[in-house]
């Protein structure tokens, strides 16, 4: 297996010696995506591809569980992308590592400058003593990933990873591989503007430096702008505030004058109902884009994101 890491001395080098004419598995061009924004961009660099999402149909990101099917399309198609070796989808990260096909990782495009941890604010690399490096993806003794997960909410990040899925298919695919870098240079254009857009809608005067949502998925998005994100629920859905909890955001929300709760259709919206209706204020829908709908999935993932960050500025009073 060839992997695309952010840390290769010489991508040309790399391609050079894993590139072949003949893809793994089949005649024809094949991708598996880990989650819908990987196999958004899967689709756009390669459009000849046949693309398997492997959360297809809505199914839940965190901890996906991999079919035999899944597992054998990781092995043999000629392009994998995954968010990375970070903990947050454990099946999809031990099935890479006996894929055949080129390999990208969301994680190591981003490197660890740009990753953040599971924290309204601050990096993954933060807490390291001085003089030592943990690597991407690390776990600390008896926690969970230091990594939070949503690094597509990052158009710097998806520009870049643009350009690596047009060398990891170029270097699955070479008969195509001009097509594949012009198309990423295509998307990484779109992804560019995106980022000027969501200086637009989050970068300037705004009310509130910090938003209330059901699940705290959306510190890429926000962390650029100085906005902080107080969440019902942590990076992992699964954990779920006490009563307690629920009280002091409602004694937050009345004391700084919010009116709005952010909240995803499942994760952590027990509590953000809750939330909004003892303190007196309105739903506003969005979406972590990991999983989507059939509806969502036609649309284009520029103008998702585009959408998740007007219901935020609309929440900040921008």
């Amino acid at each position: 297996m060839c992997r695309l890491v952010a840390f290769t001395a010489s991508l040309g080098l790399l391609v050079a010696a894993c590139g072949s004419g003949t893809a793994p598995g089949s005649g024809g061009v094949t991708a598996v995506a880990a989650v819908y924004p990987l196999a958004w961009l899967a689709e756009q660099v390669a459009p000849d591809a046949d693309v398997t999402l492997l959360n297809a149909g809505g199914l839940e990101a965190h901890d996906l569980e991999l079919t035999p099917e899944q597992r054998r399309a990781v092995e043999t198609s000629g392009v994998v992308l995954f968010v990375g070796d970070i903990g947050y989808q454990p099946q999809v990260e031990e099935a890479i590592t006996a894929a055949d096909g080129e390999v990208v990782s969301l994680a190591e495009v981003a490197g660890p400058d740009r990753l953040l941890a599971p924290s309204e604010v601050g990096h993954a690399d933060e807490e390291q003593p001085a003089g030592e490096e943990e690597p991407v993806g690390a776990e600390h003794e008896g926690e969970e990933a230091v990594v939070d997960p949503h690094i597509w909410f990052d158009p710097s990040v998806m520009a870049d990873a643009a350009v690596r899925t047009a060398d990891a298919f170029a270097a699955a695919y070479p008969d195509n591989a001009q097509a594949y870098r012009a198309n990423a240079e295509k998307v990484r254009a779109q992804l560019v503007g995106l980022q000027g857009e969501l200086a637009e809608l989050l970068g300037g005067e705004c009310r509130h430096a910090e938003a209330i949502v059901s699940h705290q998925a959306y510190g890429y998005l926000l962390e650029p702008f100085g906005v902080t994100q107080h969440g019902v629920t942590g990076i992992n859905p699964e954990g779920g505030a006490s009563s307690g909890e629920l009280a002091e955001l409602v004694d937050e929300i009345e004391a700084e004058g919010f009116e709005h709760v952010i909240t995803e259709p499942v994760e952590g919206r027990a509590g953000a109902e809750t939330v909004a209706m003892e303190s007196g204020v309105e739903l506003l829908e969005v979406s972590p884009l990991d999983a989507v709908t059939d509806e969502q999935a036609d649309a284009d993932f520029v103008d998702l994101v585009r959408t998740q960050a007007e219901q935020f500025s609309l929440a900040l009073g921008c």
